[in-house]
């Protein structure tokens, strides 16, 4: 297949770019220049590099409408995500042609809190107000996608961990600064989670079946989870361990939003959600290790601070 990936120069985006290429298929990825480190490793892959700004969707639209498959995982990670999120979305299948593949990333933190109740593709919405936009991009890409017989594909991938990166290699390089591991609120919490290669694997599951016609795949939504809920302070543990920090702390949520805004908010969710559906319909079954065992590889967090 000949596939167009954006954000491919990110944390999960790396991942499903490189996935791709192992099975073999032709991939094009948006990068806002060639001459980065990231665009480079990929250039080394085997991907070709497509200059252009997620911004503007014209910069780059044409060329992911001649795919056979689109992977929409780039975000601006700012003000401006919902504006170009929905945009860029719109942009891209907008010329896509009929019987295309199109994958939208979105995210669990659209549930809220969960209540020790395992949330499913079934359950009501609450999202945390960083993420407050989601869900109705989500069904926007849903119902033009069916207008334009493009089979799209909505992912709500957990926290994703693995190498150092992620949410986790952030809390890592805070701590490796101040001394203690702090997590939002009281630690009581816990997030689902998921590795960044058995999530690419998940990727590459949906694109090809959505663009083989499977109507179990076409216009669903699947969360891509591998361990439903994993308590935080565990977490904070083990990164403290990994890294030799002195402590885990906990971060009131009123002195988190200080610095993290709205940020803070989903770092303190509590949530239980099931991956189930994702196990079933696109035969996906996680093989990487599970987030304590790949939190406590300290080489993964040396590598991404220097040490």
């Amino acid at each position: 297949m000949k596939l167009f990936i954006t954000g491919a120069t990110g944390f999960i985006g790396q991942a499903v770019a490189r996935k791709a290429i192992n099975l073999g298929h032709q991939v094009t990825a948006l990068v806002r220049q060639d001459g980065s480190a990231a665009a480079s490793a990929l250039a080394r892959l085997g991907v070709t590099l497509h200059i252009g700004d997620l911004r503007e969707p014209q910069s780059f639209a044409a060329t992911a409408g001649a795919a056979d498959g689109v992977v929409h995982a780039a975000s601006t990670n700012d003000a401006s995500a919902a504006i170009a999120d929905q945009a860029a979305a719109v942009a891209m299948l907008s010329h896509l042609h009929p019987g295309a593949a199109f994958v939208y990333t979105s995210g669990i933190w659209v549930y809220g809190d969960t209540e020790g109740k395992p949330a499913t593709e079934a359950s009501a919405l609450n999202p945390t107000p960083l993420i407050a936009w989601r869900p109705a991009v989500e069904q926007e890409v849903l119902a033009l996608a069916a207008r334009r017989s493009i089979a799209a594909v909505v992912l709500r991938p957990a926290m994703v961990h693995g190498y150092g990166g992620g949410v986790f290699g952030m809390f890592a390089g805070m701590a490796r600064q101040t001394g203690s591991v702090r997590v939002v609120g009281d630690g009581r919490n816990h997030w689902p989670a998921v590795h960044v290669d058995d999530l690419a694997a998940a990727y590459l599951s949906a694109v090809e079946r959505a663009a083989s016609g499977d109507s179990r795949v076409t216009g669903q939504i699947f969360n891509v989870v591998a361990e439903d809920a994993v308590a935080v302070a565990d977490m904070g543990e083990a990164i403290r361990a990994s890294i030799g920090a002195d402590r885990v702390e906990p971060w009131p949520l009123d002195d988190a939003r200080q610095s993290l805004g709205p940020f803070a908010d989903a770092l303190a969710l509590d949530q239980t959600v099931s991956g189930q559906h994702a196990r079933g319909v696109l035969a996906w079954k996680p093989h990487g290790p599970g987030l304590i065992v790949d939190l406590l590889a300290s080489n993964h967090f040396q590598q991404i601070n220097g040490a």
